[in-house]
């Protein structure tokens, strides 16, 4: 064999070995599995903020009102009886200023001379005894005797003194201002002291 063969040989089996390192290099390729890039759920995921509710009684909740206090009951009616303890049924206006004339209706409003008052509880306890010629209309026996009293609302002893309805004697005394706020009222009659109503001084 010449050198001329032999070159051609040695070129063919070079020839092979290539085709066939990429062959195998394609087949490779072909094999090896395709890698998907991985999630991580714990970094992707986010905490989603419910939207805020347009309710507005969530927002805004209501404001809570102070307790009322419920007008004091009174009895519809009564039975007049002699020297008994006074009955109030009745109070009419039940709010007015200073000045304000008050008709109290109900029974057992007799008393004696300078013995029945309509008294005004202030809200520190302090009394105001409104008595004086316009105790009832009926006063002498006419109608509304001890049924009636009209009183009118004003402060206790502005002057500083007083004198007795009865016994005509002046006495020194504490002034006790009829300020706006809620009294209870009740009448004296016979030293005996009646159920309570209310008045709102304005």
């Amino acid at each position: 064999m010449n050198q001329k063969g032999f070159a051609n040989i040695i070129l063919i089996v070079l020839v092979v070995v290539l085709a066939g390192a990429l062959g195998y290099v394609t087949l490779v390729k072909k094999l090896a599995p395709v890698e998907q890039p991985s999630t991580n759920n714990s970094q992707n995921t986010q905490t989603t903020t419910p939207p805020p509710s347009n309710n507005p009684a969530s927002q805004n909740p209501p404001a809570t009102q102070p307790p009322v206090t419920p007008p004091l009951s009174l009895p519809t009616t009564c039975v007049d009886q002699q020297e008994a303890t006074p009955i109030i049924t009745s109070i009419s206006p039940q709010s007015g200023s200073v000045g304000t004339k008050v008709e109290i209706r109900g029974c057992n409003f007799t008393g004696f001379e300078g013995d029945l008052d309509a008294v005004f509880v202030r809200s520190d306890g302090k009394e105001i005894p409104v008595s004086g010629g316009n105790w009832y209309p009926g006063y002498g026996g006419g109608v509304g005797r001890g049924k009636i009293m009209i009183v009118t609302v004003q402060s206790y002893c502005e002057s500083g003194s007083i004198t007795g309805s009865y016994s005509g004697i002046t006495s020194p005394c504490q002034t006790i201002k009829a300020n706006p706020g809620v009294y209870k009222v009740y009448v004296t009659a016979w030293g005996k002291k009646s159920n309570t109503a209310t008045f709102t001084v304005k």
